[in-house]
């Protein structure tokens, strides 16, 4: 006869495993911050330009003789999280054609690829209609809008779309390499538009504008203030392991706009519990990380 005390463990091993992959998620969004936006470092000294709500330019950098780390255990990947590139190759691609935006473009396929997804998009493109390209990027965006990430993709200069995942140290997804990138990865990403480093200011400005009307709110925006901004983006997906057995991925990563200290976090989750689960797990670390942050900040001189 098996003892309570091994029954008890059993039914919480599935909150233990949550809650140990959440940790290795969340120290590399905290990891991440620390080389992003702590301008205030012995070591970094920067020039920024403000004036703007999204972005902080940065016109001068000297990072002296600072190091970056990595912790190399924490090897969780984000899956599902590379329609941001998308949205910058095409922003990128109207430096030097401004009509390039409002360029019209037909969505036809032969199923709806939004049918797979877990959190189905509220407002998506349709099979048949035409759309402008600003139109199909704020749905692939805001509603992670699968039918107008697919019609953007195959609409844009291939080679163009290829130098922007390297330009952001993005794999590029194919048939044999999946979609993965690392929290660290990804937060370049994040780090190239609020720098305005990579696109000009104002197309900087307008994707993390479209980045901080997700409506997917559920996670770290669960976590924060309501009139605080947050720019990010979730994924959604399953997998199955090598035993075989099936579990839940449900990534949220962004920049929180605190109203003193801005900071990029990412929680990643790889767990057999259902979403709403891992949903409150992502939006209790959000909220204890915008307490420390705010704690922080007010014994700041």
């Amino acid at each position: 006869m098996k003892s309570a005390k091994s029954k008890s463990f059993k039914s919480n091993f599935p909150y233990l495993i949550l809650f140990l992959t959440l940790i290795a998620g969340f120290a590399i969004g905290l990891l991440v911050k620390g080389t992003i936006f702590d301008t205030n470092s012995s070591n970094l000294k920067a020039l920024r330009l403000g004036g703007y709500k999204f972005i902080s330019p940065l016109l001068f950098c000297d990072a002296g003789n600072s190091e970056e780390s990595t912790d190399q255990k924490l090897e969780n990947k984000i899956k599902q999280l590379v329609d941001k590139p998308v949205m910058i190759a095409y922003f990128k691609l109207a430096r030097t054609d401004p009509k390039i935006l409002d360029k019209k473009i037909m969505v036809s396929f032969e199923e709806d690829t939004n049918s797979v997804q877990g959190i189905k998009p509220k407002d998506y493109a349709k099979n048949g209609r035409t759309y402008s390209v600003q139109e199909l990027i704020e749905k692939m965006i805001k509603h992670s809008d699968n039918n107008a990430a697919y019609a953007l993709t195959y609409n844009i200069d291939q080679n163009l779309l290829d130098q922007t995942f390297k330009d952001l140290k993005i794999p590029y997804p194919t048939s044999e390499v999946a979609d993965y990138i690392s929290a660290s990865d990804f937060s370049y990403f994040f780090r190239v538009l609020y720098n305005a480093t990579y696109l000009k200011r104002d197309l900087s400005e307008r994707a993390l504008n479209i980045l901080s009307e997700v409506d997917y709110k559920e996670g770290l925006v669960a976590g924060v203030p309501k009139d605080v901004p947050v720019a990010h983006k979730y994924g959604l997906g399953g997998n199955i392991d090598r035993s075989n057995s099936v579990y839940n991925e449900l990534h949220d990563c962004g920049i929180v706009y605190h109203p003193r200290e801005p900071y990029f976090l990412c929680v990643m989750t790889k767990s057999i519990s259902d979403t709403p689960i891992i949903e409150s797990t992502i939006k209790s670390i959000s909220s204890e990380v915008y307490k420390e942050v705010e704690r922080a900040a007010n014994v700041s001189p």
